[in-house]
């Protein structure tokens, strides 16, 4: 099922879903001058990497972070500069992490949550994919649930073996009615606990174990850091005619131009767009963009092509890779790049959740040699650099 079929299957008659990102600890045993979750791993901190994730998830509606207090500002640093308007404002952690999960459901409660997940923001390479087991599963009308992997080590406990087929190691995030959790919380507030499904063992409420993934590790110590990471760099290429259709309006890179004839495609038949996706695809090595939009879809006519930025953020997400820089070209005659290529980078920027400062938008004419300098149509490039966590 593809991911857009997923979110519009999740959404059906759901309720609103918060995501907590547990970001309060110390991490003293990780050995850094920061806590944990504030520092670089592959370019990026654990945050920053976890709000990514919950943001580009589509069921999730909001996201809180929990911080140590005092971290405010060295927060702002870290977050996420492109949230979509999910992230809302952090809370102060307590002196425990029941305490600060505790805080935190107290803090969204003003925002009538139907579920809640918590993630540990030191498991940063969560595939989306494990966000998308667990909403799934609250939807369908469980209580709490977890996502799992069965242990690869052999097991022993107190000097005897165990059946690994019987365990699971847990793994975040894990999503709770918000009732039951918040329930749970204030009845075992000077709980010590590790991980919020403890409370449901204690109180007798069922919990249900969704598939998890290896790639789900948890940052503890530096060297559980030792992801590689390798650079990738894919080019993208794309052009359309004008439109005899005078009712048809002119979109590049996002941005509605006016007074210009728009291009003729399948979709809105934004060169630049297209040009962008094709270029991370290439990086990806995931073939082109007809590959995976198909001009045959019904679903593709018309079609907004910020929809296709969406996918490859997806996509990026679950490849646990992120963009370093974009440099693209329009080339035309008409309509002046230069006016729009501000509001062009932000959209871009927008669209794939990243700092628009990473984002180079230009024009170039070919003073009137070929098709862009007869006005006959536009044409695009672009350059896509990839940082991918391995």
């Amino acid at each position: 099922m593809s991911s857009t079929s997923r979110s519009r299957n999740l959404k059906q008659g759901r309720g609103k879903v918060i995501a907590i990102v547990a970001a309060a600890g110390s991490g003293s045993r990780y050995g850094s001058a920061l806590p944990k979750q504030f520092v670089s791993v592959g370019g990026k901190s654990p945050l920053k990497r976890s709000v990514e994730l919950l943001a580009s998830v589509e069921e999730v509606d909001r996201i809180v972070c929990v911080i140590p207090d005092g971290f405010e500002a060295i927060y702002e640093v870290a977050r996420c500069s492109a949230e979509q308007g999910k992230l809302l404002k952090p809370v102060a952690g307590g002196r425990s992490r029941g305490e600060s999960v505790r805080l935190a459901l107290e803090a969204i409660a003003e925002h009538s949550p139907e579920y809640v997940l918590v993630h540990d923001a030191a498991r940063c390479f969560c595939p989306q994919t494990v966000v998308a087991n667990v909403v799934s599963a609250l939807i369908s009308g469980e209580s709490a649930v977890v996502p799992a992997v069965e242990p690869v080590d052999s097991m022993r406990l107190q000097g005897c073996s165990v059946n690994r087929g019987l365990l699971r190691a847990v793994q975040t995030p894990q999503g709770f009615r918000y009732n039951v959790l918040r329930a749970l919380h204030e009845k075992y507030k000077d709980f010590e606990l590790s991980d919020d499904a403890t409370l449901c063992d204690i109180d007798n409420i069922p919990v249900c174990i969704v598939s998890g993934d290896a790639a789900n590790k948890k940052l503890t110590h530096k060297n559980d850091a030792g992801y590689a990471a390798t650079h990738r760099v894919g080019f993208g290429y794309d052009a359309h005619r004008f439109s005899r259709d005078p009712s048809r309006k002119l979109r590049l890179m996002g941005i509605e131009i006016p007074g210009h004839r728009g291009l003729e495609g399948v979709s809105d038949a934004d060169a630049g767009i297209h040009s962008i996706v094709d270029a991370i695809l290439g990086a990806l090595g995931r073939g082109s963009i007809g590959e995976h939009f198909p001009e045959s879809a019904p679903a593709h006519q018309g079609a907004d092509s910020r929809i296709f930025l969406k996918y490859c953020r997806e996509l990026m997400v679950n490849c646990n890779a992120d963009v370093v820089n974009i440099d693209a070209t329009i080339v035309c005659e008409s309509p002046n790049i230069a006016t729009y290529a501000a509001a062009m980078k932000s959209e871009i920027a927008k669209g794939l959740l990243m700092d628009d400062r990473a984002v180079n938008v230009k024009g170039k004419t070919t003073e009137g040699m070929g098709f862009e300098g007869r006005r006959e149509g536009i044409s695009a490039y672009s350059v896509v650099t990839l940082r991918i966590i391995e």
